[in-house]
């Protein structure tokens, strides 16, 4: 059974762009390419939780590893 109480921390581009260190213009190339995941919209702002980044440098880490 899942745990209903699992707290999602969400991250906002700023706080992404200084773990990846790359342009906003770049960083929004990559999601409309499919590179990184699409956000999750709350009103205008744009999201993405920390698990989504973590799997993505993750994920970068293992191509560039092989």
């Amino acid at each position: 059974m899942s745990n209903l109480n699992s707290e999602v921390t969400l991250m906002r581009i700023p706080q992404i762009l200084e773990v990846i260190p790359i342009s906003k213009s770049k960083f929004w190339l990559m999601v409309q390419k499919g590179e990184f995941p699409k956000p999750i919209k709350i009103g205008r702002s744009s999201f993405w939780t920390i698990d989504q980044v973590q799997a993505f440098i993750r994920e970068r880490t293992k191509q560039s590893n092989n």
